[in-house]
C-alpha cells in the first residue's frame, strides 16, 4: 500500500485531516486569537453592580463570565475555564475537531471603570414614580422602616428602579420618594398584611410620553391612631412648615409635595 504524506511538513500520515496531517492540522485550528486582548468592565461607584452591555453581575467573576458565555458559543470549543488573578484573566480552552484536541490558553488584560449607572444616577437626581405616605404611630415607625428597607433591598433584585430617592417626614408619618410603582405597590400590600393597614391610592397625571398618558402614584398607608382616637393625619391637613428628616439612612433634600396633595381618582387598594 502506498504511503501518504503530509504535503505541508513531509510526514507520512495515517489519516488525513483537511489534506494534512493532525499535527499540521492543528496548528491551523485556534480560537484565542479571536479572544480580546483587554476586557472592560464598569462598576458602578453607587450600587457597585458591575455592568457588561445591557446585564449586571455582582461580582468581576460573574461580569466575566457573561461576556466569555457570549464569546465561546463556538462549536469546536469542548470546554472553557478561566480565573482571575489581579488585572488578569486566564482562559483556558479545550478544542475538539473531529477526533483531535487541542488545548489553548489566553491571558487577557482586565480593566475595570468606575461609573455612574443609569439607575443610580436617576436615584442621585430624585427620580421617583411613587410616593409612599406612612401614617403610624411613632413607636412602630422604626419597625415599618426597617420592613420597607428589607423590601427594597429584596426587590431591587428584580427591579433596577426599586430605590428611595428622597424621604421626608417627622414623629407618626414620613414620605418615601419610590423610583417604581410596582415596587411601591408590592410594600404597601406588604405593609397592609402585616399590620392592617388601610390603603389609598391617588394618581396625578405628570405628562405624556409617545402621546400615552403618564401618572404618579400616591399611596398612603395609615397604620393605628394617634393620641388614642384621632387618626394620623395627611399631608392635606398637616401644614407646610415640616423639615426634611433622615429616615433610616435615606437622605434626600426637601422636595415638593403637589403629588401628596391630589387625591383625585381615590380607591382602596
Amino acid at each position: 500500500m502506498k504511503k501518504k504524506f503530509c504535503p505541508k511538513c513531509g510526514k507520512p500520515i495515517e489519516k488525513i485531516y483537511g489534506n494534512l496531517c493532525k499535527d499540521c492540522f492543528l496548528l491551523n485550528v485556534s480560537f484565542v486569537k479571536k479572544l480580546p486582548d483587554k476586557i472592560i468592565l464598569r462598576k458602578c461607584k453607587s450600587c457597585e453592580k458591575i455592568f457588561v452591555n445591557k446585564k449586571s453581575a455582582s461580582t468581576v467573576e460573574n461580569a466575566v463570565e457573561l461576556i466569555l458565555e457570549d464569546l465561546l458559543k463556538q462549536p469546536d470549543i469542548h470546554s472553557a475555564t478561566y480565573r482571575v488573578v489581579g488585572n488578569k484573566i486566564h482562559i483556558n480552552l479545550t478544542l475538539k475537531v473531529d477526533d483531535l484536541e487541542k488545548a489553548e490558553e489566553k491571558v487577557a488584560n482586565l480593566i475595570v471603570k468606575s461609573i455612574f449607572c443609569e439607575f443610580c444616577s436617576m436615584k442621585l437626581t430624585g427620580y421617583f414614580q411613587s410616593i409612599l405616605q406612612i401614617r403610624a404611630p411613632a413607636n412602630l415607625l422604626d419597625e415599618i422602616l426597617d420592613d420597607v428597607q428589607n423590601q427594597i433591598e429584596f426587590l431591587s433584585q428584580y427591579d433596577n428602579l426599586a430605590f428611595i430617592s428622597k424621604s421626608d417626614g417627622k414623629p407618626g408619618w414620613i414620605d418615601l420618594y419610590i423610583g417604581s410603582k410596582r415596587a411601591a405597590t408590592q410594600i404597601s400590600k406588604f405593609l397592609k398584611g402585616k399590620f392592617k393597614a388601610n390603603i389609598k391610592i391617588s394618581r396625578k397625571l405628570t405628562g405624556y410620553i409617545s402621546g400615552k398618558k403618564v401618572y404618579r402614584d400616591t399611596l398612603l398607608v395609615t397604620i393605628g391612631e394617634v393620641n388614642g382616637k384621632e387618626k394620623i393625619r395627611t399631608d392635606s391637613r398637616r401644614g407646610r412648615g415640616g423639615k426634611n428628616k433622615d429616615a433610616k439612612g435615606w437622605r434626600g433634600p426637601g422636595c415638593g409635595r403637589d403629588d401628596a396633595r391630589s387625591r383625585q381618582d381615590e380607591g382602596k387598594m
